[in-house]
């Protein structure tokens, strides 16, 4: 597991089961999106796939026919290695489950992909092992089917659950996993890898980008790729300027167009990625930035208060309201309203909100 970033404990304790030849056959992964879940559980799978690991060690040979595979960047390949995302339904022999939204993991995905070939042999004689991305889109029937695998695995097989919101696991299925906890990195090491990726970026963009990544350089990575920065230049002074009875009647569009932009960018740039999700996720991002915009006026507000409830209340209110529209906005995405509505609807309760005085 050697070069992935930051999660110290983690790979800690992950490294300590590996050379003891004492991991626990059903894990769950869980934190914050962009922390190195899957990246580690990917090493991990190599791991516990090498035929030859050297004796108290967690790393990999590199020499043998499972280690050859990964080298060649042929993992995707490997027979034994088995990782069920939604994406799968676009392969399912009924038609009704490859033209669905995909906003879960089908029940028949995961028999497929999952449940059926953990019974079956290693077809390199060794081990098998499952990686479960986003296991908080499994619905509890596909949930319930896992647990006597989860339980009772058959001998050599391990299955890893990679989730960044583990309260929409079942507690029956985490009680059959040992939980591995993955948390933000500090910003100096999204800092540094952003020196390493990057030099064209400015003073105030770099302010700016390091606390919205949240310690996630999956978030600051796609901050570079689809030029989120802008997305901050274009939406954030029009919130403040809803401050001074200023609403750009257009913005509610504009967002809407932002995030169907990126959600294009994303499906032509990952096969059999879903659009309604890729929308979901531009939005989330949208609101998260909006958020902590919010969060920081507040915080400045607060600061400039005089400890007088009666005086202080209506100046703080506005900006909690904010983000009060926003939750409300997440239960409109969740209800699969459409995306142009919800950006109106998000635009006319900031704009009510802030104009109050």
């Amino acid at each position: 597991m050697d070069g992935i970033i930051g999660q110290d404990r983690a790979l800690d304790a992950l490294r300590t089961a590996l050379r003891s030849n004492r991991l626990h056959h059903a894990l769950i992964f869980h934190g914050p999106v962009g922390v190195g879940k899957m990246t580690t559980a990917r090493a991990v799978a190599r791991g516990l796939l090498c035929h030859e690991r050297p004796e108290g060690e967690a790393r990999w040979c590199g020499t043998c026919p499972s280690c050859l595979l990964f080298e060649r960047g042929e993992d995707a390949a490997h027979p034994d290695l088995h990782v069920v995302t939604k994406e799968l339904a676009r392969y399912s022999d009924d038609r009704r489950i490859r033209e669905r939204k995909l906003m879960t993991i089908p029940v028949d995905v995961l028999r497929r992909a999952l449940l059926e070939p953990v019974y079956r042999a290693a077809q390199l004689r060794h081990n098998k092992v499952f990686l479960v991305d986003e296991a908080e889109m499994l619905a509890a029937e596909g949930q319930n089917l896992m647990l006597k695998t989860l339980e009772e695995p058959p001998d050599n097989t391990y299955v890893i659950l990679v989730t960044s919101n583990e309260d929409r696991l079942l507690i029956t299925v985490r009680s059959r996993c040992q939980r591995i906890a993955f948390v933000p990195l500090a910003d100096e090491a999204v800092s540094r890898w952003m020196d390493a990726q990057t030099s064209d970026l400015s003073t105030d963009d770099r302010q700016w980008l390091v606390p919205f990544a949240a310690g996630s350089l999956g978030q600051a990575l796609l901050v570079l790729e689809y030029g989120l920065v802008a997305w901050s230049r274009d939406v954030l002074p029009h919130v403040d300027a809803m401050r001074d009875n200023r609403c750009d009647p257009e913005l509610g569009a504009r967002m809407a167009s932002l995030i169907e932009t990126f959600a294009k960018q994303w499906v032509d740039r990952h096969d059999n990625a879903s659009k309604e999700a890729a929308n979901r996720r531009a939005a989330q991002l949208l609101w998260s930035m909006i958020g902590r915009h919010a969060r920081g006026r507040l915080a400045e507000t607060a600061r400039q208060c005089t400890g007088e409830p009666v005086s202080d209340e209506p100046r703080l209110e506005p900006w909690l309201a904010v983000i009060d529209a926003l939750q409300e906005t997440e239960r409109d995405l969740a209800a699969h309203v459409n995306i142009s509505l919800v950006c109106d609807h998000l635009v006319s309760r900031m704009s009510r909100s802030l104009a109050q005085r």
